[in-house]
């Protein structure tokens, strides 16, 4: 049975109203309660229905938390910001969803998502620290049904010729800046190779989307361009700041 647009969008905004009530009323004692478990999983179900087993798939794994159990004293207030941190996440996701129905399906029935035949290279580091911001970034390209490319993990002597090679057949080049080493005058340093990957990128005349952590020092002169995204790992408003900033990105680049 092919659903209407009208309704998918409804769907969607029941989700999200509901994710926006369990933030409003989290506390540490009802994490992951009832009305979580009827937002979250509904959620999964629902885009199960709307798209595909492996889009509700995507969804898990972009908004999925990563614990660490350590021994010791409970961290209280530090598990309910993960909470939220992780409904934040899942209410951005669902907005995501909700511009590619209000952007691709047609207004009767259920029209199949045209997928962008511009296909860009991601570039990012592949250490497990950095998985959360890349996933999340990935996720939204998923959610958006457009195909990209990626590199191999980092090579000691030089970016490996199949990853250069794939960046000069992209049509847009996207890189995920993450923090590294802190710098005794301020500021932190990046991984060489991604910057490495960027000028080959620049070299190419390759369009850039750049998304970078702050406190960052060099990032090879993008400060002036208009595609530079900054944002925070745990501050939940510069990250929906800098998700609506990439959408806003994506369809100058007519990606959507």
């Amino acid at each position: 049975m092919k659903i209407p647009k009208n309704k998918a969008l409804e769907l969607i905004d029941e989700k999200i109203s509901q994710f926006e009530k369990v933030l409003d009323n989290a506390t540490y004692n009802n994490r992951y309660g009832e009305d979580y478990k009827l937002a979250y999983y509904g959620t999964e179900t629902l885009l199960t229905e709307l798209f595909s087993k492996e889009e509700a798939m995507n969804f898990r794994s972009s908004v999925s938390s990563r614990f660490a159990f350590i021994g010791g004293k409970i961290d209280y207030a530090k598990e309910l910001k993960d909470y939220k941190d992780h409904v934040n996440k899942c209410i951005v996701q669902l907005k995501v969803y909700r511009e590619r129905i209000q952007n691709f399906w047609g207004t009767g029935e259920l029209d199949t998502a045209t997928k962008s035949t511009i296909v860009p290279f991601v570039s990012m580091s592949f250490d497990e620290t950095d998985q959360d911001i890349n996933q999340y970034v990935t996720g939204i390209l998923k959610a958006l049904q457009i195909n990209f490319e990626t590199g191999e993990r980092y090579s000691k002597d030089s970016i490996p010729q199949k990853v250069q090679s794939r960046i000069l057949n992209s049509d847009i080049f996207i890189i995920i800046f993450i923090r590294r080493d802190k710098i005794e005058s301020g500021g932190y340093t990046t991984p060489s190779w991604l910057l490495k990957e960027l000028g080959i990128a620049k070299g190419a005349r390759k369009d850039v989307i750049a998304w970078v952590e702050e406190g960052i020092k060099d990032i090879a002169g993008l400060n002036y361009e208009k595609e530079v995204i900054y944002y925070e790992r745990n501050n939940v408003k510069k990250i929906k700041k800098a998700t609506i900033k990439f959408l806003e990105a994506l369809k100058e680049h007519n990606l959507i």
